[in-house]
């Protein structure tokens, strides 16, 4: 059943195979992110067990596995394997369903709004450093450090930016495949 809305060359067929592809990246970037969090928790226990603890080790590893998890819920949305999304979707009828996805749509919609407003990138723009926003408005989101590692945790924090925003192409993507049937 080919329609023009489902061809490759239509925007609904680009929109699909773009979020394949996005959340096979998401996935093997996890992937990784979980890599390097094993292997920081493998040197933080031979250290330890040698005498030589390396202190931020544990940090790091639950830094690395909290970004994982964003990215790999993100990609889990695009299959539909995402489990509370998945749990109440595919038991509700499909005007339903369609609604409640709309509904996720709206509300990860609304945290990149959080976000936004969080990150401030227009008032980091003006202030040209974080240091300086931190000044000027008191938002210590660019300069606060780790507690062990000593960089600015925002390197930690950004990822949920592309995550939030790979999360809502995957819920278009949903929506615009899954049939929104006769009105409620």
């Amino acid at each position: 059943m080919s329609t023009a809305s489902s061809s490759p060359d239509s925007a609904a067929g680009r929109l699909q195979a773009f979020d394949a592809r996005l959340a096979a990246a998401e996935l093997r970037l996890a992937a990784l992110l979980l890599l390097a969090m094993l292997l920081c928790m493998g040197a933080g226990a031979v250290m330890r067990s040698v005498g030589q603890p390396l202190i931020w080790s544990d940090e790091l590893a639950v830094l690395l596995m909290v970004a994982a998890a964003f990215f790999a819920a993100s990609s889990n949305l695009s299959s539909g394997a995402h489990v509370a999304v998945d749990l109440l979707a595919r038991r509700l009828p499909a005007r339903a369903a369609w609604l409640v996805e709309a509904l996720l749509f709206a509300l990860l919609a609304g945290f990149l709004a959080c976000l936004w407003v969080w990150l401030d990138p227009v008032g980091l723009w003006g202030a040209g450093s974080g240091a300086a926003l931190a000044r000027e408005s008191g938002n210590f989101t660019y300069t606060e450090p780790t507690m062990t590692l000593g960089v600015a945790k925002i390197w930690f924090w950004l990822p949920m930016l592309p995550a939030t925003l790979g999360a809502l192409v995957h819920m278009a993507a949903r929506l615009a495949r899954r049939p929104r049937s006769a009105p409620c």
